[in-house]
């Protein structure tokens, strides 16, 4: 029963693709059946359907056939990552990949906008106390007009900095810290986020994240791969 139970439930799951993947092979939709002949797709249509029999996720069904179908329409010259790519898809949860995806943000020119942030902090404080010893001593100061464009400047790059918090939270995504602290460890297992960003003292592990370039490009698969 159980064996001719999960055969059941694998065909299934199958016929279900099978019936996405159809719905697409339209006249409008640019498929070039020719490629259907290529090396790299039946190796990717395999993959594929290795993976399909073994997930009830509508999402990830979805995530397949795009996958297939932008192939089909514009292949990729590199394929070499591509099954490495779709076990990623298999295994993570979309929570996961939605973490993944906004991490996209905090990347080295984040940590340089930090740096930079720090350094506005420090010149607001230094002309701050320059300006106020010459109005003291001559009512007026010639570090009025520089103090007054740093302080705009400041506040554009912490409005920046600040749009970003969000997606650090756990509240963003509804998650418990644990769970959230679980996903974030998940994914750096995965080479997909690092740990190294923000070596500023008080900061926990885990805590401030950045994406790895092997994330970038991951994220950029799952997205070329919606595009037509």
């Amino acid at each position: 029963m159980f064996f001719e139970y999960n055969g059941q439930l694998k065909q299934k799951r199958l016929n279900k693709f099978v019936e996405i993947l159809s719905d697409n092979f339209t006249e409008e939709s640019g498929i070039k059946l020719e490629n259907i002949k290529t090396e790299d797709f039946n190796d990717l249509f395999e993959s594929v359907l290795r993976r399909v029999v073994r997930t009830k996720s509508e999402l990830k069904l979805q995530r397949f056939k795009d996958i297939l179908i932008k192939q089909l329409i514009s292949p990729t010259e590199h394929s070499e990552l591509n099954d490495h790519y779709l076990e990623l898809i298999s295994t993570l949860t979309e929570e996961e990949i939605t973490i993944l995806y906004n991490h996209r943000h905090f990347t080295l020119e984040y940590e340089d906008k930090i740096t930079e942030l720090n350094r506005h902090k420090s010149n607001l404080g230094s002309l701050e106390k320059q300006l106020k010893e010459e109005r003291i001593v001559i009512g007026q100061s010639k570090f009025q007009e520089p103090y007054e464009r740093l302080t705009i400047t400041h506040k554009k790059c912490k409005e920046y900095i600040d749009s970003l918090a969000k997606f650090k939270t756990a509240e963003y995504y509804e998650l418990t810290e644990n769970v959230f602290m679980f996903y974030k460890q998940r994914l750096f297992s995965k080479g997909l986020l690092i740990d190294d960003r923000m070596k500023r003292i008080g900061n926990l592990p885990f805590s401030h994240m950045g994406i790895t370039e092997f994330g970038i490009e991951f994220i950029d698969f799952i997205k070329n791969s919606t595009e037509k």
